[in-house]
């Protein structure tokens, strides 16, 4: 079962990756951030691989490159939004969501089917999810369901979690393409540079933004504005950063390699009892009782896909 221990580093590192960007999302630009944390890791990634030998490139890695970096670059996008319009406790469990939408993108795309056991896990992980979304004023049944409809950051990560659902099958091609190390270094890159591009390109082309869907503004400052931070500022969350991408990717990717993605990201969100843990004891965020047991609950159908399934 090494690949049980080596997706529980994996959940271990997301979860250190999401809680090091709230930490410091009030104070530094989180775009900046990712730019430099994640071109640490692409680097990283790469003298690993120098040191090790550089794998026989397969003929679709350069597609699922490309495209998982796409979609990742849309999904941390979404998750900065997430984050500064709900609380980490309420907005990140809907991640738990990415292994049921993996259970289909998997299918189509790799071939990968989880057994019938996966159901009982898929309705735990929705039942969780309403648990979530009760609170001391909800009055009638239904009233979790209006909570999460007028919760914009849980419906940014209920898009998210089907964005990656789309992207780690990519990630896995690109793995099967190369190897666990090599897989995740262009695209960690090319997000890195996407990032640093949206920085620039809005300020040289006068702010026109005329070409992007109507009201969608992915590099707008965040509200309250952040404050300009000094550049030194920015290193030592960005190689937390960096060391928390890098561990998450060599990780999971080698769990690739032993098990099929959907029970791989099954256990993966895990990090999801960590991230509520710290939203709700350090962060001092509301509704602990609550926010903690549909957390469980929507781990344990994750948990319940891996172990029956």
């Amino acid at each position: 079962m090494l690949w049980v221990f080596l997706a529980i580093i994996g959940a271990i590192a997301n979860a250190g990756y999401f809680i090091i960007i709230k930490n410091n999302i009030a104070t530094r630009n989180p775009w900046i951030l990712n730019a430099i944390g994640l071109f640490l890791a692409g680097i990283l990634l790469l003298c690993i691989t120098a040191l090790n030998g550089f794998p026989a490139i397969g003929p679709d890695y350069a597609g699922a490159v490309i495209i998982s970096g796409i979609l990742n670059i849309i999904g941390l996008s979404l998750i900065f939004r997430a984050m500064e319009s709900s609380d980490l406790s309420l907005s990140m469990p809907m991640l738990s969501f990415t292994p049921v939408f993996l259970i289909g993108t998997s299918y189509l795309l790799l071939n990968e089917v989880p057994s019938m056991a996966g159901i009982l896990g898929i309705c735990i992980i929705v039942s969780g999810s309403y648990v979530l979304n009760i609170s001391a004023e909800h009055e009638y049944i239904l009233d979790p369901v209006r909570s999460m409809v007028q919760n914009r950051g849980s419906w940014f990560m209920l898009i998210v979690a089907l964005l990656f659902a789309a992207s780690i099958n990519y990630d896995k091609i690109a793995m099967l393409n190369s190897d666990p190390v090599f897989g995740m270094a262009f695209t960690l890159l090319i997000i890195s540079g996407a990032f640093s591009l949206s920085l620039v390109i809005p300020r040289q082309w006068g702010g026109d933004r005329s070409f992007l869907p109507p009201g969608w503004n992915p590099v707008a400052p965040v509200t309250p504005p952040v404050p300009e931070a000094p550049f030194r500022s920015y290193l030592v969350p960005a190689v937390l950063i960096g060391i928390a991408a890098v561990a998450e990717s060599i990780s999971i990717n080698m769990a690739y390699t032993l098990q099929i993605a959907p029970y791989v990201i099954a256990l993966k969100r895990l990090s999801i009892i960590f991230m509520v843990l710290y939203g709700t004891i350090i962060c001092a965020e509301h509704e602990i009782r609550t926010r903690i047991l549909g957390s469980v609950l929507m781990v344990g159908g994750a948990v319940i896909i891996l172990i029956f399934a």
